[in-house]
């Protein structure tokens, strides 16, 4: 891969006009939706994608406990994402990425473990069904003597058994399809090499045949590999001969019933259903915008000794022991709040007259202004250990409120050894770089490429999604 590292920026760029339409995607299944929010390259950016997006973007929020409302998204940003999105994944196969081994080792395990799945899902699942007659019999035979039970009493435990009985039915249906799997299977196995087999050994230096499934090979690294999660199964027992042959034994039964699943389900060809390939498709996608931004991006973001050196000399004060700081920060109740004060401020408001009229919390006056930096909250200190004599955070989420700092001064404190902080250094710089280098990048990208937007559609999904009295 060293020559895709060597390419210039400016290079790859040209040629992605003409290459663009072949690659990886060229036999992409797409919604039967005419709803098509954007154009990139030829590709169909679909408002499915878009409420896919949106749905990920409320699930964040609610989980960070931010305020989850729709109006609350910038719809321009998440379709400007989502094209460059697309524009990354479309170079990643430009640049070939999608021949790399790993990429096709992680599509296939995927294609394996969804179509096992919705094996699972038709064959198993789909089957279970539970009657009302056999849930009030199951209450009747283990409820209503062995002891007295209320008249009530039936609904209140009737989700118990149901679940209790769906349980039961779903084993038994599955150990009768692995049971008929079985029937229908050629299968070899090597009896004397298996039972030689350590269930303890670690390391696998030989592969070693120990049984055949349909022709497909089980060896002893496949074995070993499974054995570790039966450890606990022969602990005090390794001098057992015959425990040792049953755990063997067991080991390659569920070994030789991964492989017939693996097989049935690949045998259904569900990657003939539309939907299902879309699926295989869109996680194609995700795993090449991934590889992209680690095998082009990442490379060129590593900093060099000298740009480490360089920075440590102009954040020395960064990389105190126990250094003191003093700032003001204002204290609100909602992010939005938050987010309007962060605004005036960026726009030139004086931060003393904001946090006199909009902060829920005076501001620290005195001599007592110096607080050490481990008494900080880590939000707090995350926030400030960042930031520059002057300088604003951005808004800071502490304690259930919304905090914007202001840092006013640092002192004391003995700097720390470059060797100490070089990781950290680094990391920073990284993190900078690579947001730098991912933009130029893109939009090097989007320069050439062809970019249609449906305005007139997202117009209208603005309307739909803005909460009346939001802009």
């Amino acid at each position: 891969m060293k020559f895709l590292f060597k390419k210039h920026i400016t290079l790859i760029a040209l040629i992605i006009v003409a290459s663009v339409n072949s690659g990886c995607f060229r036999y992409s299944v797409f919604h039967d939706n005419s709803s098509i929010i954007a154009k990139v390259n030829g590709y169909n950016i679909s408002l499915d994608e878009l409420e896919e997006k949106l749905v990920t973007i409320h699930r964040i929020k609610q989980m960070t406990n931010l305020d989850g409302k729709a109006g609350s998204i910038n719809i321009d940003k998440v379709i400007e994402e989502l094209i460059n999105e697309r524009i990354i994944i479309q170079e990643a196969c430009n640049v070939q990425l999608d021949e790399d081994p790993f990429f096709h080792g992680k599509v296939n395990h995927y294609i394996i473990s969804r179509s096992v799945i919705r094996l699972r899902q038709e064959n198993v699942l789909d089957k279970i069904n539970i009657t009302e007659d056999e849930l009030s019999g199951y209450f009747k035979k283990y409820y209503k003597e062995k002891k007295h039970a209320p008249d009530d009493m039936f609904e209140k435990v009737k989700n118990s058994i149901k679940k209790k009985l769906l349980k039961e039915k779903e084993q038994k249906i599955s150990n009768n399809y692995i049971s008929g799997l079985k029937n229908k299977a050629n299968i070899w196995i090597g009896t004397e090499l298996l039972y030689s087999m350590s269930s303890t050994q670690q390391e696998c230096d030989n592969k070693i045949i120990l049984a055949r499934v349909n022709d497909k090979p089980i060896d002893n690294c496949d074995f070993i590999k499974e054995a570790r999660g039966h450890l606990p199964k022969v602990r005090g027992d390794i001098l057992n001969k015959e425990k040792i042959k049953k755990i063997n034994s067991e080991i390659l039964d569920s070994l030789i019933i991964y492989e017939l699943v693996e097989q049935e389900a690949l045998k259904k060809k569900y990657l003939n259903d539309p939907l299902f390939k879309n699926n295989i498709e869109e996680y194609k996608g995700k795993q090449l915008l991934n590889l992209f931004k680690q095998k082009i991006i990442f490379p060129r973001s590593i900093p060099s000794e000298n740009e480490l050196v360089e920075y440590y000399g102009t954040h020395k004060d960064d990389f105190r022991k126990d250094y003191e700081v003093w700032f003001s920060e204002i204290v609100l109740s909602t992010l939005e709040s938050a987010e309007a004060v962060l605004k005036e401020l960026r726009e030139g408001a004086n931060f003393e007259f904001l946090s006199s009229k909009k902060s829920i919390m005076a501001q620290r006056t005195g001599v007592n202004v110096w607080i050490p930096i481990g008494r900080l909250s880590p939000a707090a200190k995350k926030a400030i250990i960042d930031l520059g004599i002057g300088q604003l955070s951005n808004i800071v989420e502490d304690s259930k409120r919304y905090k914007i700092i202001k840092l006013k001064g640092k002192r004391g404190g003995e700097h720390k050894n470059f060797s100490i902080v070089k990781n950290r250094i680094k990391q920073i710089l990284i993190k900078r770089k690579f947001k730098n280098w991912l933009k130029k990048y893109v939009d090097n990208l989007r320069n050439v490429s062809q970019i249609n937007i449906n305005k007139k559609m997202i117009n209208e999904l603005k309307e739909r999604y803005t909460i009346k009295g939001e802009p």
